[in-house]
């Protein structure tokens, strides 16, 4: 038997999945239609709908036509059909669901990814020049991603953890880089790989879309929001998650385009942990326990801050705010990002939180859940009515909230404060003040060209470095080592280096008495990620 065979399922397994995933949807139909006989009737009606309103805009998707034919001729033989042929209808549609989100594994891929994905992220991240690599590779001596990839946190705990129940892992969502970088998180941690939900989109990239398609990518439809779409994307985590699957879910949904910690999450997909958890104490499983292990990524430098950014802007303000396209879509822009951070010492941080059950408690290295005094307790008694172990629609939505409240307090306890953060924040502050402007979409819009005093600058960002270390004594934010010894100049300066290294316009340059803004909005992106945990008043 494969040693991936645990945490992947293989084509047999896959098609028993499915199979249990089909029956499950349709008893859940046949329960609310016994409630109410229209039911049926209106769920079909409005995946039709939904489906071919889905695809009208996407033609240049391979399957568009394809689905847009299939769901037209289906609306058109609703009126004439028995509640029978609706019940089968309505099973297709779960199963054709379930071909498109079902990924594949190949350990033949696998293996490779784990020898190039982390050199290619290595070269990304130490930012080395052609000369430079061609130098390495003839003296053998490639970077590691090791001394570029920081992981802080406890890595033994979730080792251990994954030997007595099954992982939830649960990353912050800034870029699209999050997915190779999490997925090589868990193989330096000594585990095989996890399942992971991957927006359908990615997988018209050729390069992204070939390695998640072999490595256990299971794909996820944003756009598709109706009920019947949701609900197979939910029951086919749940399904995977009870057979010991590990999963990593980005609990945010996408990538955050403002650049802010993150403040809502996805409650779906991450009640699944609870459903599971209750699905396994009925089946008497050996090892029912769902973990749920949060992650924090903190970057220097977003490869895609611009686009997502200017998106925000303009959704926000209805204006244009000059074209923008997904930069981790054109390699063009991706090897201008390696070209860019030449010779830079660049790392990106992964912060592995404590772990929580699905009920929010925290979990010893032995498993157990603990209540708020520290003492071990048994989740499922909270799951117990009447003396039987049973599903609570209410009760559970209240769990998983509670679950989500802790999670976020966990990202924003965990996030870092990075020179180029840092000085963002402070200049931003600024320049608020110096337009009277309170509101701050507005104030971007004042602030190019915005000429701002260097010691006054400095003299603010040393008060913000200061309270920063106070909070972080508080355990409520992390400060890196760099940002503790440097002075306020040298932040600024590292920042601005690091900035017009990659941008094309930075945030801000530099002289000596003045700072100017050039770029508000990525001033501001980069800036949102320290919003809201201090004030200069």
């Amino acid at each position: 038997m494969s040693s991936f065979r645990k945490y992947l399922p293989d084509e047999k397994e896959k098609f028993e999945i499915k199979k249990e995933v089909k029956e499950r949807i349709m008893r859940d139909i046949f329960y609310y239609t016994r409630e109410d006989d229209s039911y049926m009737r209106r769920l079909l009606n409005e995946t039709i709908s939904a489906e071919i309103e889905r695809w009208k805009n996407e033609r240049e998707f391979p399957l568009s036509s394809f689905y847009i034919k299939y769901f037209k001729k289906v609306r058109q033989k609703l009126s004439k059909i028995s509640d029978n042929e609706r019940k089968y209808l309505l099973s297709q549609i779960v199963e054709t669901y379930m071909d498109e989100i079902q990924g594949h594994f190949s350990p033949l891929i696998y293996n490779l990814a784990t020898k190039v994905v982390p050199q290619a992220l290595s070269f990304m991240l130490t930012g080395l020049s052609l000369p430079n690599i061609l130098i390495r590779l003839i003296e053998l001596n490639l970077p590691s991603i090791d001394t570029h990839l920081i992981i802080d946190g406890n890595r033994e705990k979730i080792a251990k953890l994954a030997k007595k129940g099954t992982i939830m892992l649960v990353p912050t969502h800034v870029s699209h880089m999050d997915s190779p970088i999490i997925g090589y998180v868990v193989y330096k941690l000594g585990l095989p790989p996890f399942l992971y939900g991957a927006g359908l989109n990615l997988f018209s990239n050729p390069i992204l879309g070939f390695f998640m398609r072999n490595l256990g990518a299971y794909k996820v439809d944003r756009k598709r929001k109706h009920e019947l779409y949701l609900d197979t994307l939910k029951e086919y985590v749940c399904a995977t998650l009870e057979r010991e699957y590990d999963h990593i879910f980005f609990p945010e949904g996408t990538r955050s385009r403002t650049g802010t910690s993150p403040e809502k999450l996805k409650m779906g997909i991450l009640g699944c942990g609870l459903k599971s958890f209750i699905n396994n104490l009925q089946m008497k499983k050996e090892r029912p326990n769902i973990y749920i292990v949060p992650a924090t990524f903190t970057y220097h430098l977003v490869l895609e801050a611009e686009s997502l950014i200017k998106q925000y802007l303009e959704d926000t303000t209805k204006e244009d705010w000059v074209s923008y396209s997904d930069e981790a879509f054109k390699i063009p822009r991706v090897v201008d990002f390696i070209k860019r951070i030449v010779e830079m010492d660049i790392k990106v941080f992964v912060r592995l939180s404590d772990a929580f059950d699905p009920f929010g408690n925290y979990v010893d290295d032995e498993g157990n859940s603990l209540d708020p005094s520290g003492r071990p307790i048994d989740p499922k008694k909270y799951v117990i009515k009447d003396g039987n172990i049973v599903h609570d629609r209410q009760r559970d939505a209240e769990y998983t909230k509670e679950l989500a409240s802790k999670i976020l307090k966990t990202y924003r306890k965990d996030n870092m404060v990075l020179s180029t953060n840092l000085s963002c924040f402070t200049i931003f502050h600024l320049g608020m003040k110096k337009v009277e402007e309170d509101d701050e979409i507005r104030a971007i819009s004042l602030m190019e060209g915005l000429e701002i005093d260097m010691k006054e600058t400095l003299k603010y960002l040393e008060i913000a470095k200061e309270k920063f270390i106070e909070l972080e004594k508080e355990d409520k934010i992390r400060v890196i080592d760099r940002v503790k010894i440097k002075t306020a100049g040298n932040i600024i300066d590292t920042a601005y280096r690091v900035f017009s290294k990659y941008h094309k316009i930075p945030p801000f340059t530099i002289s000596k008495n003045k700072i100017k803004i050039l770029n508000p909005p990525l001033l501001y992106y980069y800036r949102n990620r320290l919003k809201d945990y201090i004030s200069f008043d």
